[in-house]
């Protein structure tokens, strides 16, 4: 006579057999059978689910186990670098193919080649997070983009004598980059201003006079070659920065100049059009020729982490407006910058600044 214990284990048995096989006919795009499998599966155990999870959770350990006992020749350590570790690693092949190829793979390349198409990858917009993107690859490409070549190239065009800037940083280019205070070139520093002024009062009720909530953007796009665009617009982000990625696509009214770095200060000067050349673009007819005057702005911002990211922020900390007539005539307009009248200026990632490379870093 059958025990009545090992009638159950049988029944338990055939249902995790059964739940197995649904598992395995998912995976093969099976689910008609799949399901199939399941319900009677189910119909024999209502727990069968619960005990097949609980038996893979005792046997995930071994299995991992056995497999860092067969990667024993990596030698892992958590301690170690892993740019060293990868170096140690890695042979003279950059990568392999993962699957067989008909074609000539990314890998046959040599290393200065694969290491000439990561600058143009970077460009000389140093759209270096594209290139931490492609970090993430595989092993070898995430040597080629930790290259020191790559970040020396990169930290010349803010720093040209840095040379000898590196001991604070370990001697690590890459971290000299992201640590030392510069300006991000993919993209705009966006301030957005907005304050309430009072309309014309009623000459009915003084009382109740209406009120207007202003609100405008001053945008500034940084170039890595010391040039900079400034623009003061009422409209969003989502319709002007796509018009300063250069200055040719860039609207009328934007003020272009150049910047100079000293320690987190960022110097500007930048220079509005003149009178005439608006009237030639705009097509104005009745201009008085008087009127015409150059305008210059001087700012000193500071650069500063924003939420725990480098040089994400721009503090105006001294802004002057210099206004020089067609006689000569020079006016300079200075403004206070006390109790938080100027926001600050904000980093915002720009994609079609980084769709395509011009020159290469």
């Amino acid at each position: 006579m059958r025990k009545p214990g090992t009638a159950m284990e049988s029944t338990e048995n055939e249902a995790k057999a059964l739940f197995r096989k649904g598992i395995e006919c998912e995976r093969d795009g099976n689910p008609y059978e799949a399901t199939q499998c399941y319900k009677r599966a189910l119909k024999l155990d209502p727990d069968v689910e619960k005990k097949i999870a609980h038996e893979d959770a005792i046997a995930r350990p071994m299995d991992t186990l056995n497999d860092q006992n067969d990667e024993s020749e990596d030698e892992y350590d958590n301690k170690e670098d892993l740019f060293l570790r990868f170096q140690r690693i890695m042979g003279p092949q950059i990568c392999f193919p993962e699957h067989e190829q008909r074609a000539t793979h990314f890998s046959v390349l040599p290393p200065e080649l694969i290491l000439y198409i990561f600058r143009w990858v970077v460009s000389n917009d140093l759209d270096l997070r594209t290139l931490e993107q492609c970090s993430a690859v595989c092993r070898g490409w995430y040597l080629c983009a930790r290259d020191p070549e790559l970040w020396r190239r990169a930290c010349l065009k803010f720093w040209p004598s840095s040379s000898d800037d590196l001991a604070p940083f370990d001697g690590s280019w890459r971290r000299m980059f992201i640590e030392r205070p510069n300006v991000l070139t993919i993209g705009c520093y966006i301030c957005k201003v907005s304050y309430v002024r009072q309309g014309e009062e009623s000459f009915r009720d003084n009382s109740n006079g209406p009120s207007f909530n202003v609100v405008y953007y001053r945008y500034l796009r940084f170039f890595s070659d010391g040039r900079v665009l400034m623009l003061l617009s009422y409209h969003p982000p989502a319709k002007i920065v796509r018009k300063l990625q250069t200055n040719e696509t860039a609207p009328f009214n934007v003020c272009p100049g150049h910047y100079r770095l000293s320690g987190n200060k960022l110097y500007l000067t930048l220079d509005s059009e003149g009178e005439e050349c608006r009237r030639t673009r705009n097509k104005y007819v009745f201009c008085n020729e008087n009127s015409e005057r150059k305008t210059t702005y001087n700012m000193i911002l500071e650069i500063s982490k924003y939420r725990s990211k480098h040089n994400w922020k721009l503090q105006c900390i001294d802004y002057e407006i210099v206004y020089r007539n067609k006689n000569n005539e020079v006016m300079v307009t200075k403004y206070v910058l006390s109790n938080n009248r100027f926001p600050p200026f904000i980093f915002s990632r720009v994609k079609c600044f980084a769709n395509e490379s011009v020159h290469v870093l």
